[in-house]
């Protein structure tokens, strides 16, 4: 779920709209921090280095898991593009520190690029806290247009409101307010079901049957690494099934970001 409704734009062959993404970065320093936005914009310092921090919302530049754990349960219950906002806040809250850095493009990059593994917890709750009154203040929709910079209209920052927003709370996984369906029914439910019954080919339906098993077998992983207290192997075996569930579900949806 998290791969299809919040980074789906990084899922693309290329990372053209996760790239887009950070651009509105520096709308939004523009707005909040016009002096790091002009040492960026002079020193031509372009977005790549807070990728790692939109595509891994910050956990590969962390080594504090407690960190990484606070970081996740604010992302999972915001908008998709919540991490550009934490990145601008916390980029302003350490405004000082980067504007003291060496005028030179090397420099500049490789001071912003380790910038998160000098915040500690409590400033994380800090920088949570800021995002979230600048994404209130700066919605994407609004952000967008503030930089003349917009988003596919399926870009998952764009149909956020009208898919995940709109999942149906007593069984999310039918998405009966996504794809609508006379019956009501999920338009998959009888190729699901039919494919269980077949083992032959490579049809849709087999790779939609194995979708199945996939998620079946990532519930049983889950169960496993709890029971032995694993939480590093819960995220890891978490993040690797929904990426390939997400893969393997757009592809019978057509859903392409």
């Amino acid at each position: 779920m998290v791969a299809l409704f919040f980074v789906r734009d990084a899922m693309a062959s290329n990372l053209d709209n996760v790239l887009q993404q950070l651009q509105l970065l520096y709308v939004v320093l523009k707005a909040i921090s016009p002096e790091i936005h002009e040492l960026l914009v002079e020193l031509e310092v372009p977005p790549f280095f807070a990728i790692s921090w939109v595509l891994t919302w910050f956990a590969h530049d962390l080594d504090d898991f407690q960190s990484i754990c606070r970081i996740f349960d604010f992302l999972i219950v915001s908008p998709p593009m919540q991490v550009v906002y934490m990145a601008a806040a916390m980029l302003k809250r350490n405004e000082r520190d980067i504007l003291a850095y060496e005028q030179d493009f090397a420099a500049v990059h490789t001071g912003l690029s380790k910038l998160p593994q000098t915040v500690k917890e409590k400033g994380w709750r800090d920088i949570i806290d800021d995002s979230y009154h600048l994404q209130t203040e700066y919605p994407a929709t609004k952000l967008q247009h503030m930089g003349n910079l917009h988003l596919p209209k399926l870009s998952v920052v764009n149909t956020f409101e009208a898919t995940w927003m709109r999942l149906d709370p007593v069984r999310p996984l039918a998405f009966t307010s996504l794809v609508p369906c006379k019956s009501g029914q999920h338009p998959l439910a009888s190729v699901v079901s039919s494919s269980v019954a077949q083992s032959a080919g490579n049809s849709k339906e087999n790779r939609m049957a194995r979708v199945i098993d996939l998620t079946d077998t990532a519930q049983k992983a889950r169960n496993l690494a709890l029971q032995h207290k694993w939480p590093l192997v819960v995220a890891t075996v978490a993040s690797a099934t929904m990426l390939m569930y997400a893969w393997m579900l757009m592809q019978q949806l057509q859903i392409h970001a």
